[in-house]
């Protein structure tokens, strides 16, 4: 787990490379899409997950794992949830916030949009199978924008062949996603 700590002022995050934080949870149902690619792009597996925090109070959770498949598309699955999701503890939130385990069905459509909208934009799509798998929401402090947010970042450090990347380039990625206007991802 690598802590970004240089990312602005009230803001905080956490990133897992090749390695996702041990919670599991069943999925209650899967939202699935297909982005067709142009060429077969051979990339190696990978995990990420990102937990951020970013005063006043937003936050979100979510992991995916990218498998390699010889074909002419990516397929993203994201593993929903049911909304009762165990709690979880020591993550960035607020004290006051509770966590619960899971990829709510409130977010998962965001999610899946989120994810095929930045790799149209970044017009680099892998070939394989994205699933989202590992996420956390809380009650007061998750929404459809932080969660836009997090889903890019992980799609660009994905689509950077993060294993060559250095810290420093991480962070850049996750300040702009942070960065960015509300609205714009």
């Amino acid at each position: 787990m690598i802590n970004i700590n240089n990312i602005g002022n009230l803001k905080k995050c956490r990133v897992w490379l090749e390695e996702l934080p041990l919670y599991e949870y069943k999925p209650a149902k899967v939202l699935n899409s297909i982005l067709e690619t142009s060429i077969c792009m051979s990339r190696e597996n990978q995990k990420i997950a990102i937990e951020i925090f970013v005063a006043p109070r937003y936050y979100a959770f979510l992991g995916a794992e990218y498998v390699y498949k010889e074909t002419n598309n990516l397929e993203i699955h994201v593993n929903v949830s049911n909304d009762s999701g165990e709690i979880i503890t020591e993550t960035l939130a607020l004290p006051s916030d509770k966590v619960h385990l899971g990829i709510s069905n409130e977010y998962a459509q965001t999610i899946l949009n989120t994810s095929m909208e930045v790799f149209m934009k970044l017009s680099v799509i892998p070939s394989g199978i994205l699933t989202f798998n590992i996420g956390g929401y809380s009650d007061y402090g998750s929404n459809q924008v932080i969660f836009k947010k997090v889903t890019s970042i992980i799609v660009r450090l994905l689509v950077s062949n993060i294993k060559n990347t250095e810290i420093d380039q991480i962070e850049n990625i996750v300040k702009n996603e942070v960065d960015k206007p509300l609205t714009d991802i």
